[in-house]
């Protein structure tokens, strides 16, 4: 019998939530639950914050605390033992499972912030009872929140910089966390610049047709064999295996895999590999993929657009702008940083060589380090080690001077629309650098020979538990709504991108039922766009009720 009860680690994610059940007797992993889906609706931040602010941080904190109660009822373990939960994630998805104020997130600027009376919260290391959040275990279990060093970046940042162990190697190096919103860090003698890029949902696999997080049935690689080309696709432990080897112009099956019927989708990091290997091949000569089709295909009727090739090259050109922005704004070459850590699924997942190739890391990396889900790493090391809060907080302080706001950055502001012309129009390398000359900055870090990369894991959480993986699909609640002239003439179920419409007629009028967890929130409204009647209000529809 456990005496000591059980510690609880989560990882709030803009695409998701991780969490790991821990016996505190032993230290010992017991299980993993993750979900493929955020329960808010939208696929971003901004997504997230509109919610927020529109219906009222109230209804997300509650929309975000039945999500984690289902999370942690899935691990299996008597929740009535749970003495502590440590959660780990950026400052919107930590002000909304705390339900503190978040205005302050979505407004920009002073004077905006007095406009709407806005007070900023501090954002610093929390300890709560898990009562007053509604988290279904011991209300007197203790609650760690890790604090955050700006508005937009967090206790995520901080757990990339701890895991890789940043302060006592004292390395010159890179350190990003690959997500929706990419944390990045240079370390250069001593001295740690931060800065946070909006990379958009295409680096998790988000916003491309067939696109899906990382999770069992992903294509999350793509290599190039004697064949054609060979596809890696994650198994139901989150360990990519080969798959079938395709013609990439028409989809056609050279050889079956281990894989072969299984994949469901591809990640953003299949997508990598498929823009890098694309262009050297000449398949992709940008913006155009140079097939009949205009996609290139895998296996199991899985392919990449031209869309989906601009869509991840927005996530692309937004880490290269942001390490220019780093070394400029540092007054460091990039030349003279020759270590890069990678963080995250999409960081884990990726082939090192082809985010090189592509622009992901800085081509001056010699020595590059895979260290995965660092952000579930941190929450279940504070589990472990209840006192880390006080380091983490010193740690946050210490950063807080030395961060660099890319929207106001200038160099950001130049160097971001040339990796847009380079993706988006297909402007050359060498005119790109022509440019930076103009702006004065410098030039694009040589490339390093022989890159090494070390993989120390085989998947982004080493450590799934005894018990293993639980995969949670379904998430979200219901957004229900009514609207005066709706006839049920269903164009907006069937134009929903995402399937997370369901429309029911009752009495001769339309009742309108949506998956939070499935919409795609204000980037899309193409239900909205689509009504006939013109009667969809997409704002009004998150006014209605939830259940």
């Amino acid at each position: 019998m456990n005496e000591e009860g059980y510690g609880i680690a989560l990882d709030i994610g803009t695409s998701g939530l991780r969490a790991q059940a821990i016996d505190l007797s032993t230290g010992k992993l017991i299980s993993t639950a993750i979900t493929l889906r955020h329960p808010l609706p939208g696929a971003n931040i901004m997504d997230h914050l509109h919610f927020a602010v529109e219906i009222g941080i109230e209804t997300a904190h509650a929309v975000v605390i039945d999500a984690v109660n289902r999370i942690i009822k899935a691990l299996d373990i008597n929740l009535n033992k749970v003495e502590l939960l440590a959660a780990s994630g950026n400052p919107t998805q930590l002000s909304i499972f705390q339900g503190i104020e978040i205005r302050d997130l979505a407004y920009w600027g002073k004077h905006a912030l007095e406009r709407y009376g806005v007070k900023p919260p501090t954002r610093d290391a929390t300890i709560i009872e898990a009562g007053k959040l509604g988290i279904s275990v011991k209300d007197k279990a203790k609650v760690y929140i890790p604090p955050s060093v700006k508005h937009e970046i967090g206790a995520d940042a901080l757990a990339m910089l701890y895991e890789a162990k940043i302060f006592e190697k004292r390395e010159n190096a890179f350190v990003t966390d690959f997500g929706t919103n990419a944390e990045m860090a240079l370390c250069y003698n001593g001295e740690i610049y931060t800065g946070s890029a909006a990379a958009g949902p295409a680096i998790e696999g988000q916003r491309i047709e067939k696109g899906m997080l990382a999770s069992p049935g992903a294509i999350s690689d793509v290599n190039v064999s004697t064949l054609g080309w060979r596809n890696y696709v994650l198994n139901n432990e989150l360990i990519a295996c080969e798959g079938d080897v395709v013609v990439p112009s028409t989809g056609k099956v050279l050889e079956q895999g281990e894989m072969h019927g299984k994949a469901l989708g591809v990640t953003g990091t299949g997508v990598i590999a498929i823009i890098s290997i694309g262009i050297d091949l000449g398949l992709i000569t940008l913006p155009k993929v140079n097939a009949v089709d205009r996609k290139i295909h895998l296996q199991d009727g899985i392919y990449v657009t031209e869309k989906d090739v601009k869509e991840a090259g927005k996530a692309l050109g937004a880490f290269r702008a942001g390490y220019f922005t780093l070394a400029e704004e540092a007054g460091v070459l990039q030349d003279d940083v020759n270590v890069a850590y990678m963080a995250g699924a999409s960081g884990f997942y990726v082939d090192a060589f082809k985010s090189l190739n592509v622009g992901q890391i800085p081509r001056c990396c010699e020595t590059i380090y895979q260290v995965g889900n660092t952000s579930l790493a941190l929450a279940r090391d504070i589990v472990l080690k209840p006192e880390l809060i006080d380091f983490l907080q010193d740690m946050a302080k210490q950063i807080r001077g030395k961060h660099i706001m890319f929207p106001e950055s200038q160099v950001f502001m130049q160097v971001y629309p040339l990796e847009l012309a380079y993706w988006e129009e297909g402007m050359p390398l060498w005119q790109y650098e022509q440019w930076l000359k103009k702006y004065n900055y410098q030039g694009f870090p040589r490339k390093a020979k022989n890159p090494k990369v070390y993989k120390i894991f085989k998947r982004d959480i080493p450590d799934l538990g005894e018990k293993g993986l639980k995969i949670i699909k379904d998430i979200g609640v219901l957004l229900i709504g009514e609207f005066t002239g709706c006839n049920a003439c269903r164009s907006c179920e069937v134009e929903c991108p995402e399937g997370a419409i369901t429309v029911k007629e009752i009495d001769g009028t339309g009742k309108i039922l949506v998956r939070s967890d499935l919409c795609l929130g204000v980037a899309c409204l193409r239900c909205e766009r689509v009504c006939p009647q013109k009667v969809f209000r997409y704002k009004e529809l998150l006014h209605e009720k939830f259940k």
